[in-house]
């Protein structure tokens, strides 16, 4: 029997990723990556330097110094103004 003289599947996935790398380059190069850029500074603006909840880190708000160390984190008094009752946590 003679084998299919189509493509193989390597070939077409080979070429499904190198055309995703090209699209991703000519947007890198052409200036266009703003829109995908334009989230990320969004959301740092809502989370500044005054700020101690941060999603994604391990700062929480803590009464006094003893408890944060308590806890094995590093205490810092702020001013932070989503902290009413004390400073912030980093464990």
């Amino acid at each position: 029997m003679k084998k299919a003289q189509g493509m193989s599947l390597k070939v077409i996935i080979i070429a499904v990723l190198a055309l995703i790398i090209l699209v991703v380059l000519i947007l890198i190069f052409t200036g266009k990556t703003s829109l995908f850029t334009k989230g990320t500074g969004d959301t740092a603006s809502q989370y500044g330097s005054d700020k101690c909840k941060i999603p994604g880190t391990s700062r929480e708000c803590a009464d006094d110094e003893n408890t944060c160390r308590q806890k094995g984190g590093s205490y810092n008094a702020g001013p932070f103004s989503d902290c009413f009752d004390g400073g912030c946590c980093t464990l």
